[in-house]
């Protein structure tokens, strides 16, 4: 089959693959079988990916569901949902929730900790150049990337104690999790697999060149679904990301730059992602065409999780959504939020049945297929807010707000414009705008809680309007009991 087919209809699988099938040990996968030939690996590469969008993590409680709530974005209805809002962690932990998060996190670490040793060691000859690079660049990336998803969980802010010790970093494959490390060493680890997964990928990754224009070859990777896997560009925002949490502030601006370089360097019809504009994105409520990397998810996933939350159960909004969206022309909120009265909202839009991702791939007869929506992990808003940042705390203020300039342009708003026509804008307004960009950009993608983590905010907007004094025992999850 095809690369171009098959990772095509990966959006349409609805189940795992059973390469990941344990032994009676349970420590081990039956090695001949699954690392045969070249598409295994592929498919070992896939079910990471797979294992990533079901409900445990991606696919409800680290994007729309639990990490929402936490961030007061949500209105909750019921004892489960409270607790989220509460920060109640005996509550959600009675009902297994960090306990599944922590356990699959875990499990697909170590499912990439297998793809790494196979494909390190592995004699089968791959058929087209740079493939097996690209794979193995994947699997690093992943692992690194779902080390500091936890990090961001289960340590406190790295501002706040570096020297925390609870996450261990997992190399091995089987069900042994290791001796848990700071936040120091845990970054450094992460880094480390950051920096080698970007020299594997950088030399052969298509996306650099974009779309590419002719028919792809058998078992060549398609350029135009690169943003459905850790791509060479998804590694160099989360570099940002990483280093932006540390506070290192030039390196943030560094990868955050280069991976706009995407956009600067390839003509406009070969660009893999862009800004949306006004008019421009159809269906395609989810904007996923500013996605740099987000997961796949099928017509069961999280599309039939939004409409469960927000069609047939009416959970709402918090109750300032209008003043997070003072300009009704905003495209965020016109694409993602609908009235029901009474001044109340639904987030009924982003992830609806109604939102399908446009031009990823072509059926056989050369037409284009629309697909479900995918779950949003970085992308180029939260880039551009991480440049901006970087900027504006080197004191590059006015560098720092054209950035947001250009993001808001793409939304047909103009926030920080008006700004800067009324009065020259100082460090404190940068800030400001970048925290009022967080609260509107992030709907449904568990991000906005990890802002104010990081930034260690003793006191954040609840959803009901009034205040939540916050601190470390609310900001960092516990580490589920005899998860070591």
């Amino acid at each position: 089959m095809k690369k171009i087919i098959y990772l095509a209809f990966i959006l349409l699988m609805t189940s795992c693959s059973n390469w990941f099938d344990v032994q009676s040990d349970n420590t081990s996968v039956n090695d001949k079988k699954f690392f045969e030939d070249e598409n295994s690996f592929y498919n070992a590469l896939t079910d990471i990916y797979t294992q990533l969008r079901q409900p445990a993590l991606y696919g409800e409680n680290l994007s729309v569901g639990m990490l929402e709530f936490m961030g007061q974005n949500f209105v909750p209805v019921d004892e489960t949902t409270k607790a989220y809002s509460e920060f109640n962690y005996e509550e959600i932990e009675r009902q297994g929730t960090l306990s599944d998060i922590w356990r699959e996190m875990y499990r697909a670490i170590s499912a990439a900790n297998k793809l790494i040793k196979e494909i390190e060691n592995t004699d089968v000859v791959f058929y087209n150049d740079g493939q097996k690079e690209i794979i193995t660049g994947e699997a690093y990336a992943l692992r690194a990337t779902l080390h500091f998803e936890l990090l961001r969980l289960f340590h406190p802010s790295f501002s706040e104690n570096p020297n925390y010790v609870a996450l261990p970093y997992m190399t091995d494959f089987g069900t042994a999790v290791g001796a848990p490390v700071s936040s120091t060493e845990l970054i450094a680890k992460i880094t480390k697999d950051l920096e080698h997964a970007a020299e594997l990928l950088k030399p052969n990754d298509p996306i650099l060149k974009g779309i590419n224009l002719f028919p792809v070859k058998p078992g060549e990777i398609d350029s135009r679904l690169r943003t459905f896997e850790m791509n060479y560009y998804a590694v160099t925002a989360m570099m940002a990301r990483v280093a932006l949490y540390v506070g290192d502030y030039s390196r943030a601006f560094q990868y955050a730059d280069e991976t706009f370089n995407h956009i600067r360097d390839v003509e406009a019809r070969s660009q893999v992602f862009y800004y949306f504009t006004p008019g421009k994105y159809g269906p395609d409520f989810s904007f996923s065409r500013e996605h740099i990397f987000g997961i796949a998810s099928p017509p069961d996933g999280l599309t039939e999780v939004s409409e469960t939350m927000f069609g047939e159960r009416n959970i709402k909004t918090r109750v300032d959504l209008r003043g997070i969206f003072p300009v009704a022309a905003d495209i965020r909120y016109r694409a993602w939020f609908n009235s029901i009265g009474n001044n109340d909202y639904v987030m009924s839009g982003k992830f609806s049945k109604e939102s399908l991702l446009i031009d990823y791939n072509k059926t056989t007869t050369g037409e284009t297929a629309s697909l479900p929506v995918r779950i949003p992990f970085i992308k180029l808003g939260e880039v551009a807010l991480i440049a901006a940042e970087s900027l504006n705390e080197t004191d590059n203020t006015d560098q720092a707000a054209q950035w947001l300039i250009d993001l808001e342009t793409s939304k047909g708003a103009a926030y920080v414009t008006q700004r800067r026509q009324e009065k020259e804008l100082d460090k404190a307004d940068v800030r400001e705008a970048i925290s009022e960009e967080y609260a509107r950009e992030f709907w449904g993608e568990g991000q906005i809680f990890f802002y104010h983590k990081r930034l260690n905010h003793k006191q954040i907007s609840a959803y009901d309007g009034s205040y939540i004094e916050m601190d470390n025992k609310k900001y960092t999850l516990p580490v589920p009991d005899n998860a070591l």
